[in-house]
């Protein structure tokens, strides 16, 4: 018993004192990833070993960068989005060509990724419930062109990034998405995060790297739809 009392007053102390601090989940930098599963006709189609498999997303700052690759990274794909300047920047890696084009930020028009995804519908009726120890809102939606498709859309603001889905198909969804479906041409995603780190991110992430070469709007959207395919 009194080994018992000893330890209690250890963690009461520690508490007091601050050693042990319940977790602040209200975060403005840092690291998520998420797993990416496909239905079972996609993977009937394609081998999944060429579909991508992870999307991470850095923030900082309300920057952020998005990034998904397939083929041990041979192909990858990622958007800076960077309010402070107003403005978007696609990168395009396929084996050793690197590709960027940046535009700003322009009512209702998609960077060159999104740009052939219809936007996303949102049901008005909303769920509160928990996620990776967050507080967060459940709906379901569906894409403009597919009402009978419906999906589920877990996001949260405890992750403290400003209009997070800006100039995208999810753009009435005011919160960051935890979990969400992502449409390409016609390979369904269905992404899910699995871990958010609070974690130092370097702001030359959010820099366009020297070794990419510049092209038009036209040519990057071209791309990025031939590799869906």
């Amino acid at each position: 018993m009194r080994k018992v009392f000893i330890f209690l007053s250890i963690i009461g102390i520690a508490y007091l004192f601050g050693c042990i601090k319940k977790k602040n989940h209200k975060i403005n930098e840092g690291q998520i990833t998420y797993s990416i599963e496909y239905d079972s006709l996609t993977l009937e189609k394609i081998d999944k070993k060429v579909l991508p498999t992870t999307l991470t997303v850095r923030f900082k700052d309300n920057n952020t960068f998005n990034s998904i690759e397939a083929l041990s990274g041979a192909i990858n794909i990622s958007i800076i989005s960077q309010p402070s300047e107003e403005r978007f920047v696609t990168l395009l890696k396929v084996f050793n060509k690197k590709l960027y084009h940046d535009e700003p930020y322009t009512s209702e028009h998609y960077p060159a990724l999104y740009c052939k995804i219809p936007p996303v519908v949102i049901d008005s009726l909303q769920e509160n419930i928990e996620y990776l120890g967050f507080k967060c809102k459940k709906v379901r939606g569906h894409y403009a062109d597919s009402p009978d498709f419906n999906f589920d859309i877990i996001f949260t603001n405890e992750i403290q990034i400003e209009d997070p889905n800006i100039n995208t198909p999810f753009e009435s969804v005011k919160g960051v998405m935890l979990v969400f479906n992502l449409r390409f041409n016609k390979l369904n995603m269905f992404l899910k995060a699995q871990s958010v780190e609070e974690v130092s991110i370097n702001t030359n992430e959010f820099q366009i790297p020297s070794d990419y070469k510049h092209v038009d709007f036209t040519t990057m959207s071209e791309l990025v739809y031939l590799l869906q395919q």
